[in-house]
């Protein structure tokens, strides 16, 4: 679902092709989220279906015609209602959460509040999991690099809370 939010987003200030899309994506989120072909045309495809994207055909003399691709006004409200779903299902994932707080501009900070909140209380979890994780590990005297990897992924877990708990304070203040 991140990769429609992507592409919609891409599409919401100027036309482009599917390669430019594909390229703007990178450049915007610093190559952490890319686009594959095999879902960047299905989901153009499926847009344009659901008359969210418009379709032009540019002629071009001696090579393939381009399609150049832009937004329309049910592609902009879709854009929103994707922004803001902030269920556990989606925030779970670490790209959905990630591309959603990279956007938070198009949204207001009521739904970023809950977006953050909500990843907030997934990571809690998480942590909480690992805590248990490392003490049962410990207790059967289990590989110690086991052992080396769960704390691992609880310092990055405190880390993302840590991180969350500024934006929050951030998002408070706007």
């Amino acid at each position: 679902m991140y990769s429609d939010i992507l592409i919609l987003v891409m599409l919401a200030n100027n036309p482009m092709h599917g390669y430019e899309i594909k390229k703007r994506v990178e450049i915007v989120l610093g190559g952490s989220v890319t686009l594959n072909n095999k879902v960047l045309y299905p989901t153009l495809k499926r847009f344009e279906e659901m008359e969210a994207v418009r379709r032009e055909v540019v002629r071009q003399e001696g090579k393939p015609d381009r399609h150049l691709y832009s937004l329309t006004d049910h592609g902009r409200e879709l854009i929103q209602m994707l922004l803001q779903d902030a269920s556990p299902d989606v925030l779970r994932n670490d790209s959905e959460f990630l591309v959603r707080v990279s956007l938070f501009n198009l949204v207001e900070p009521e739904v970023r509040l809950e977006i953050l909140s909500t990843r907030a209380e997934i990571v809690r979890k998480s942590i909480a999991h690992l805590q248990e994780m490392k003490m049962l590990a410990h207790e059967r005297n289990a590989d110690t690099f086991a052992e080396e990897v769960i704390t691992f992924n609880e310092q990055q877990e405190l880390h993302e809370l840590t991180w969350i708990e500024a934006l929050m304070q951030k998002a408070r203040q706007v």
